[in-house]
C-alpha cells in the first residue's frame, strides 16, 4: 500500500554567496539560519530551488577513473563530488582508493548547470550538482565541497508541516531520506481562543433568539 506523501506550502529563502565561499559550508550556514527563524514544530525540512553560479578548483570522489600519467581523463572546477559508483564505506573525502579516487585540479573556470538537494534540521544533507567547463563538457555528482568563482545565486525551500529526516537504509547501506508530516499540536492559546470563540457564538445566538420573542411577543 502506498502512503500518502507528507506535503505542505513552500516558502522561497534567497541568497548570494561571494568569490571565494566555501560552496557546501556556506550552504548549510544560511540553512541553519533559516531554520532559527522557523519554529521545530512547524517545518524541519529544506531544499534547494535553484541556484546558478561559477565555481574555481575543482576536487572530485571518483569511482574506477580513467588515468594518463597517473591523473584522472578530464578537468574540473572548483568543486568536490562524489561518483554514482564511490564506495559506500569510504566516508573520508580525502582518501583514496582503488575503486574510489580524490583528485584536485586546480585555476579551472566552470559555470554550475545543476545543483539540488535536500537538508534537515540535524544537520543532514544531500546535495547533487553539475557543472560545464569551457568546452560545454558536464561532470556531476554528489557534492562536498567547492569554491565559488564569481557568484553563486540560490534558492531555498521549506516546507511547512513537514521534517526531513535520515534513517538508515540495509538495502544501499545509506542513511536515506525518510519525509515525515508533522503532527499538528494546537497551542494553548490556540484552544483558548477557539473555545472562547465557540462561547462568545453561542451567548450571541442565545440573546439574538431572546430579542426576537421579545419583539415578536410585544407586537402580538
Amino acid at each position: 500500500m502506498v502512503a500518502v506523501p507528507p506535503s505542505g506550502p513552500i516558502q522561497a529563502h534567497v541568497f548570494r554567496l561571494q568569490p571565494g565561499d566555501a560552496l557546501m559550508d556556506s550552504l548549510k550556514d544560511r540553512v541553519d539560519l533559516i531554520f532559527a527563524r522557523i519554529p521545530q514544530e512547524r517545518c524541519s525540512s529544506a531544499f534547494i530551488m535553484t541556484a546558478v553560479g561559477s565555481l574555481s578548483d575543482a576536487t572530485l570522489r571518483l569511482a574506477n577513473a580513467s588515468r594518463i600519467d597517473g591523473d584522472i581523463v578530464g578537468s574540473l572546477s572548483d568543486a568536490t563530488l562524489r561518483l554514482v559508483n564511490a564506495s559506500r564505506t569510504d566516508s573520508d573525502t580525502t582518501s583514496s582508493s582503488e575503486s574510489n579516487d580524490i583528485r584536485s585540479w586546480k585555476n579551472k573556470r566552470f559555470e554550475i548547470t545543476s545543483l539540488v538537494g535536500t537538508f534537515s534540521r540535524a544537520g543532514g544533507c544531500h546535495l547533487h550538482m553539475a557543472l560545464s567547463d569551457d568546452q560545454g563538457v558536464c561532470v556531476g555528482g554528489h557534492l562536498i565541497n567547492g569554491t565559488v568563482f564569481t557568484t553563486v545565486e540560490v534558492v531555498i525551500g521549506t516546507i511547512e508541516g513537514v521534517t526531513f529526516e535520515r534513517e538508515q537504509d540495509d538495502q544501499t547501506g545509506y542513511r536515506e531520506l525518510a519525509p515525515k508530516q508533522i503532527e499538528k499540536h494546537e497551542s494553548v492559546a490556540s484552544k483558548f481562543f477557539k473555545r472562547t470563540s465557540l462561547k462568545s457564538m453561542l451567548v450571541g445566538v442565545c440573546l439574538g433568539a431572546m430579542l426576537h420573542h421579545r419583539i415578536y411577543t410585544s407586537r402580538s
